[in-house]
């Protein structure tokens, strides 16, 4: 496993609060987008797939809104 123990969800919750203020400060979507599926990458290697589908729904939506380009 490429995560020691909660190495993953640390880093993971770490980088939700990152994904916070990013919002906050008014962040690109191709910003917000990659910080989402990088997020949604550490749930899932941590095996916690309920976090991962959360992750991966807010990366869709800002990746979508990329794709439209708003």
């Amino acid at each position: 496993m490429a995560c020691a123990l909660a190495g993953c969800a640390g880093e993971a919750a770490k980088q939700a609060d990152e994904y916070t203020i990013m919002r906050r400060t008014a962040a690109t979507s191709e910003e917000l987008c990659a910080k989402a599926r990088g997020i949604a990458n550490l749930y899932k290697e941590d095996g916690n797939d309920a976090k991962f589908r959360e992750w991966d729904q807010i990366a869709f939506v800002h990746c979508l809104d990329v794709k439209l380009g708003l």
